[in-house]
């Protein structure tokens, strides 16, 4: 008899479980969103932004503005060639450039991409912009006379 009574415990305790299950299953799904419905609208947040990036991009690279000529992307860090409207530039307008340009590259407005600046016109590296934040290099002909350095005549 004892045998017959725990089978139909068993079977009480089974047939509650299943009463009690369900809702605690319905109110956990409606408790959070799907992660999936998350990620679509922000990779399309994200796709938005970029595009946002590209276009204001395209308008320094016009004859208006000349920022920047060309990019080669072939190696990283990118080389970024800048041109005269880059240089004239204050020097926060420039870090905002740089900083939209690397977020471009990226393709995610809160990732970086690394970049290297060049002169357009002489080849020559003047700044980048990384792990340190944006630097530019200082040529000597850029200091005041005072602070260049001469080298030595061998």
């Amino acid at each position: 008899m004892s045998g017959r009574q725990t089978r139909v415990r068993g079977t009480i305790a089974g047939l509650l479980f299943a009463l009690f299950l369900p809702p605690f299953f319905v109110q956990a799904q409606n408790a959070k969103p799907a992660p999936s419905a998350q990620l679509t609208q922000d990779v399309k947040t994200w796709a938005l932004k970029t595009a946002q990036y590209k276009e204001w991009l395209d308008q320094l690279q016009g004859e208006d503005f000349k920022f920047w000529l060309r990019l080669d992307g072939t190696r990283r860090p990118h080389k970024l060639y800048v041109s005269e409207g880059f240089t004239k530039a204050s020097f926060n307008d420039q870090e905002q450039f740089v900083e939209i340009f690397s977020h471009y590259l990226a393709g995610h407005p809160d990732k970086y991409m690394l970049i290297d600046l060049y002169d357009a016109g002489t080849g020559q590296p003047i700044g980048e912009y990384g792990f340190g934040g944006f630097k530019l290099f200082r040529a000597a002909s850029d200091l005041p006379p005072d602070m260049r350095t001469e080298s030595p005549a061998q």
